[in-house]
């Protein structure tokens, strides 16, 4: 009965969300650069990189991409995304790092430029803030900073001592109640007080790292005030 209902779950949010985004490629947005325009990449979670790319969790529900990106839309955000098969982090945030300085050199300035992202995407995110070296560029990380079983990634990070590289204006969200992810404070810790600048927020729920699989407004309206350079 718990699989029926799982699947009928999916089946209706998929079909309410299945015309609504309008998030473009990189490919499309270069073509036709708005040097006025806010730029936000969107890296989402690892289950979006299954093979039915349904994006569904046991624990959490369907995780609901396309709803979120309409809603940064709806914010006046020019959302950049794809959806890649399994990536390397590094090798996929050396890609971000390059799309956003294409971006630049079309005549899109750092200030209006945002790369953010939940879970692995996060952590990516992380990545790109600590290898773009500019500190311009806005950044959030949504539960990117892994922990327990989930740790390795930013423990390693710690390690290779990453966040001495980190420039840009870097925002980090997640839930008190998370299990998978925590701060990202150690890394902010490494960095240089020149050419960077880090905000932390703790959500206060029970909502765990399901809270950021559907775009609830304490944490989706926080995102696009910082990606549109606000505090």
């Amino acid at each position: 009965m718990n699989r029926l209902i799982l699947f009928f779950s999916i089946a209706i949010a998929l079909l309410l969300a299945a015309t609504t985004a309008q998030a473009i490629s990189f490919d499309q947005a270069i073509r036709k650069i708005d040097q006025q325009g806010k730029y936000l990449f969107y890296l989402h979670e690892a289950n979006l990189e299954t093979e039915d790319g349904s994006g569904s969790s046991n624990r959490y529900g369907l995780y609901l991409y396309d709803r979120i990106v309409e809603h940064f839309e709806d914010r006046g955000l020019i959302v950049i995304e794809e959806r890649p098969g399994p990536v390397n982090p590094n090798a996929y945030a050396s890609k971000i790092v390059l799309q956003v300085r294409k971006l630049m050199a079309a005549g899109v300035p750092a200030g209006n430029i945002c790369v953010a992202g939940f879970s692995k995407g996060g952590f990516i995110t992380l990545l790109v803030a600590s290898s773009l070296n500019d500190p311009g560029v806005a950044y959030v990380v949504m539960a990117g900073c892994g922990k327990g079983k989930n740790g390795r990634p930013f423990e390693q990070f710690l390690k290779k001592k990453r966040g001495m590289r980190l420039k840009g204006r870097l925002f980090s969200i997640y839930s008190g109640s998370d299990l998978e992810a925590g701060s990202c404070r150690d890394a902010s810790e490494q960095a240089s007080v020149n050419g960077f600048r880090f905000k932390e927020i703790r959500l206060k729920n029970n909502k765990g790292h399901g809270i950021f699989y559907q775009p609830r407004p304490e944490w989706v309206d926080l995102v696009a005030i910082w990606a549109k350079g606000g505090r």
